[in-house]
């Protein structure tokens, strides 16, 4: 049995474009559960009219929230409804290429090792028009498929969950050690499964994720947003948190995973220090060092953002 999860909040400008590609797909999930967070706009009418549109009231369930329960939470209890052997997640604004369900249950079916599957993605625009490819982290350029261990996600989170798709029975361990929590479920189920050896990555394009002015700032031009030292300020704190939630997951996951995440954190507290005090001699030491869990691409935009950042209005 297949499930696909989907998590709504105020999606109208996309969200049927996302159901059609779940509905056109090759092979047919067994269930859709659609969870909305308490929307204030029009997706839940626009699910229900699709659902009644299609015939679809059989399998497609739209569950909604009384009150907002935030992203990680109304996921998540998305999540506890399905009843598939294999879960796809599935975001509100975004399109699936009509065979990822048949691509990656193939893969999850030829290697029961695999907990949580990852397919690559496209980025598209409003307009539905790639934007670019992403481009992984290839190990080998001879196999489409390997594994993704707990450094290489906290050193850069390439994961989202619109690619995933996980076991139930996989899901069901760790499910009352996430219920209540913050933590991004994508996240989540990715460093948990990583902690096992058991995450993988297909590099199979099956999504096209959508970026636009609501997810992404995407009316902030670029130079503005590598100069705009307060809002990375700002974005440190919430991955220190996020950070900080993780290691509550102590009880599943591995102490080399528990330990990575804590080195992780003490890390980018310093990184928040260095840069609110404009320490380059602090910031570059700290990536000397720690190149095997730090990027050097966020090392260059730290730079960027010491010498050419608006201190001046952070001091006011």
């Amino acid at each position: 049995m297949i499930s696909v999860c989907m998590a709504t909040y105020n999606g109208e400008k996309f969200i049927e474009q996302q159901l059609a590609s779940i509905l056109h797909q090759t092979i047919q999930p067994d269930e859709v559960i659609i969870s909305d967070d308490n929307s204030s706009d029009n997706t839940c009418e626009i699910i229900k009219n699709f659902i009644k549109k299609n015939s679809l009231n059989e399998n497609w369930k739209l569950y909604i929230n009384d009150t907002n329960l935030g992203y990680p939470q109304n996921f998540y209890v998305a999540m506890s409804k399905c009843k598939g052997d294999i879960v796809f997640l599935a975001d509100q604004d975004d399109i699936w290429k009509n065979d990822k369900i048949e691509k990656m249950v193939d893969i999850l079916e030829k290697y029961p090792k695999i907990d949580v599957l990852s397919c690559n993605h496209n980025l598209i625009d409003v307009n539905g028009e790639i934007i670019h490819s992403y481009i992984p982290r290839i190990r080998s350029k001879k196999t489409s498929l390997y594994p993704v261990d707990a450094k290489d996600i906290l050193k850069g989170f390439h994961w989202p969950g619109m690619t995933i798709a996980y076991r139930n029975t996989f899901y069901k361990k760790i499910e009352k050690s996430l219920n209540g929590s913050n933590i991004a479920h994508d996240f989540a189920l990715c460093i948990t499964a990583a902690s096992q050896e058991a995450f993988y990555f297909y590099n199979y394009i099956g999504a096209f994720h959508r970026r636009h002015s609501s997810n992404t700032g995407l009316s902030e031009h670029r130079i503005s947003k590598l100069l705009n030292l307060d809002r990375k300020l700002r974005d440190i704190k919430v991955y220190n948190t996020m950070l900080e939630n993780s290691l509550k997951l102590k009880p599943i996951i591995s102490k080399t995973t528990y330990n990575l995440i804590d080195i992780k954190l003490q890390l980018s507290k310093k990184r928040y220090n260095y840069l609110a005090c404009r320490n380059f001699c602090g910031i570059l030491k700290m990536y000397a060092l720690n190149l095997k869990i730090l990027r050097v691409s966020s090392l260059f935009s730290d730079f960027w953002l010491l010498i050419f950042g608006d201190y001046k209005k952070l001091e006011k």
